[in-house]
């Protein structure tokens, strides 16, 4: 893989801006759905290679993800992750105290895949109001999984980057640490850094 592409500060601090539109709607939701008021961290975006966001995740750590691919201007895999037991608090949260250990691991799928869902939308709905273009979103795919099996399974191309985003879900009653990831070709991080820089010419 080649030396991933730089973007420059303005143009972070636009796409920086806008999955915190995307993640502030997406705690609206989620707080309706838990009953309990949701804040989310300032999104911290990072570019990174697939060894590189392996390493961050942690190598042998399980992994709750929900992934949907996003196809038109741009073509991307766009992921929600948790920590598998970060993943079960919030279904616990999500479907109360009342369920059983066993009945909140017999939900999480469902459970999870909503909340994906969710997240994935906003975020990526944020993204098209923000360029003014019309994204396709499939089907939400629920996988519990390593970092590198998850990557695996993902049959990335030779030139794909990871647009990696830190967010962090407070509870009222527990702190829970989520990551967004969308998994991008070199022509497509072209499109973004383009769109980018031609809302930024419209603004300034």
């Amino acid at each position: 893989m080649d030396k991933i592409p730089q973007m420059d500060e303005l143009e972070l601090d636009l796409l920086n801006e806008i999955f915190n539109l995307g993640v502030g709607n997406a705690a609206a939701s989620l707080s309706q759905m838990v009953k309990q008021e949701i804040k989310l961290s300032v999104p911290e975006i990072d570019f990174l290679t697939t060894d590189q966001l392996i390493t961050n995740l942690g190598q042998d750590k399980l992994l709750c993800s929900v992934s949907q691919k996003v196809s038109g201007p741009l073509i991307a895999q766009s992921i929600v992750l948790f920590p598998d037991a970060d993943s079960l608090e919030i279904v616990r949260k999500l479907l109360g105290d009342q369920i059983s250990d066993a009945g909140i691991a017999e939900l999480q799928n469902e459970a999870m895949t909503e909340i994906g869902n969710i997240v994935l939308n906003a975020c990526i709905g944020s993204l098209s109001e923000a360029f003014s273009e019309t994204f396709i979103i499939d089907l939400p795919e629920f996988e519990r999984a390593t970092p590198d099996a998850l990557i695996a399974s993902k049959q990335l191309s030779d030139d794909s980057y990871i647009l990696f985003i830190r967010i962090e879900l407070m509870l009222s009653e527990s702190k829970i640490t989520g990551y967004l990831a969308f998994l991008i070709g070199g022509a497509s991080f072209n499109v973004l850094q383009n769109s980018l820089r031609k809302t930024l010419d419209a603004l300034l």
